[in-house]
């Protein structure tokens, strides 16, 4: 027996014959014959499905953190605090504020450094990188300073962060750049 080429092996006219055979084989096993359906219905048409809901906004996450340690300045090493408090919006990008206080030695210091960090979005350890300009307010009657700085580290969870910041001073001629290691711990609401 020779097979043809591109013809099926049942044509659509014996579609219907197929399932009239196949109701009457389920149904003799019942009492009163049912009569067999004349022709097989189409399939009922589909509706196209419902876009999907957009993905709610993700709000902007407050968060804050305070570290104590050391730090360096006009040759000298101090003792420092700082406060700090951002808001982590869209891609991990969080504007933020830092308030420090530097102590300990003469004169003493205070900063103000507004900036802005990205926090890379990977899950649990968090690595960020960042960039900050610095208002040091200077005691003992010396002027104050501006400058701009960078950090980077990483961030363990929504409690502990490691890194580095650097800061370098305008318009000095000595001691101007700085590096300072950074352990701190926030909370992230």
């Amino acid at each position: 027996m020779k097979k043809s080429r591109g013809r099926p092996g049942l044509s659509i006219a014996t579609v219907p014959l197929v399932l009239a055979f196949a109701w009457a084989a389920a149904a003799q096993g019942t009492a009163s014959p049912a009569p067999a359906p004349a022709v097989a219905s189409p399939p009922p048409v589909d509706a196209p499905p419902a876009p999907a809901a957009a993905p709610p906004a993700r709000q902007a996450q407050p968060y804050t953190w305070a570290s104590v340690g050391t730090t360096f300045a006009y040759g000298q090493t101090y003792g420092s605090a700082n406060v700090g408090a951002g808001l982590l919006v869209r891609y991990g990008i969080a504007p933020n504020v830092e308030l420090g206080y530097a102590f300990g030695n003469s004169p003493t210091l205070w900063s103000l450094r507004p900036g802005v960090t990205w926090y890379v979005p990977v899950s649990n350890v968090r690595p960020y990188l960042g960039a900050f300009y610095t208002r040091w307010f200077v005691g003992d009657g010396q002027p104050d300073q501006n400058g701009i700085g960078g950090r980077a580290g990483f961030s363990l969870g929504r409690v502990i962060s490691l890194g580095v910041t650097y800061d370098h001073a305008f318009g000095c001629d000595r001691n101007c750049d700085s590096w300072t290691p950074m352990i701190s711990a926030g909370l992230s609401l």
